[in-house]
């Protein structure tokens, strides 16, 4: 008997430190959100089935660490760090300043990076060839801006002042010169307004109103995104027309999106991730750009602002949410 329980114990012995060892080699990938954790979807679905599809389960071969600053970008820097310490494989993030804290608080972790300028944020030389430790996609085209108000015009015809809503942590001075020259060469005056974070929505809106917007071109930030719904909220209560950059904006109660597709976002993200993880070098890893871009026209949201669509934007929509 005595001999049997030496035979368990070495056996034990050795099979637990090797269960031991297996989960200590299991990657970590460390996601940094500026939103609370409630706002994690549909990125959290489309990101993990699509690293499964990859080879990556989470649970079986993959941990996903998601860190949430509620709104609030100045946690970011404590967030990067701890991701560090905690000896995460890759950092992704969606936005300049999660970018610039991850930046500093490694060079050596892999980082994937969604931002509106790959190279003018200088995350890399060039989208081709980064050269460093981030990769990422590069959300922006130069087009985007003036298409978005392009649209919003032609479903306002009538109107000829707008506003356009920025997130002053993610917007660059260029961004909103680009609009501010749309806005000329469409004949309509234009006024900013810069927000920090979704307790500064409603003022915004307040001081819009105030200067006579007759409609808002939101530019795209991972922070109004989100906290989409609360935004869709108040530009509803304030009964001004808004046009956004992703479709769930659109669905949130904005009266129409135009944008990059986040299903392909989200996977893009996840196959970055799954090349990183298999062992490919962010430095030689291109940075991607959208392929596609959505219309989708909110027509209850117009219904509820007493504003009539003309038939050729719907018809150029990809999808009216009814």
């Amino acid at each position: 008997m005595r001999r049997m329980l030496t035979v368990l114990a070495v056996c034990f012995g050795t099979v637990f430190p090797a269960f031991a060892e297996d989960a200590a080699r299991i990657p970590i990938v460390g996601v940094m959100r500026v939103g609370p954790a409630a706002n994690n979807e549909p990125f959290a679905t489309v990101f993990r089935e699509t690293l499964a599809a990859r080879g990556y389960v989470e649970g079986r071969n993959l941990r996903l660490d998601y860190r949430f600053a509620d709104g609030d970008a100045e946690r970011f820097p404590a967030m990067a760090e701890g991701l560090v310490k905690d000896g995460v494989n890759v950092i992704i993030v969606f936005s300049e300043p999660a970018a610039r804290a991850a930046q500093r608080a490694t060079h050596t972790i892999p980082t994937i990076a969604a931002v509106n300028d790959f190279v003018a944020l200088g995350l890399g030389t060039s989208l081709a060839h980064p050269g460093g430790n981030i990769t990422g996609f590069n959300l922006r085209v130069p087009e985007l801006g003036a298409k978005k108000l392009q649209i919003l015009t032609e479903m306002l015809p009538a109107a000829r002042h707008f506003a356009v809503l920025s997130d002053s942590t993610a917007i660059r001075p260029e961004e909103l010169q680009a609009v501010q020259d749309a806005g000329r060469v469409l004949g309509v005056a234009l006024h900013t307004v810069g927000v920090r974070s979704p307790g500064d929505f409603a003022a915004a809106f307040d001081a819009m109103r105030a200067h006579g917007a007759e409609g808002i071109d939101v530019l795209g930030s991972s922070m109004l995104f989100n906290f989409r719904n609360e935004l869709g909220a108040v530009a509803l209560a304030h009964k001004l027309p808004a046009i956004c950059e992703f479709p769930e904006m659109a669905v949130a109660g904005c009266l129409a999106s135009y944008g990059t597709s986040l299903r392909e976002l989200y996977s893009t993200l996840a196959e970055l991730t799954a090349e990183i993880l298999n062992g490919a070098s962010p430095a030689d890893t291109p940075a991607r750009q959208p392929m596609r871009f959505e219309l989708v026209i909110n027509a209850k949201a117009a219904k509820a602002l007493g504003i009539t669509i003309p038939p050729v934007i719907l018809a150029q929509a990809d999808e009216v949410i009814e």
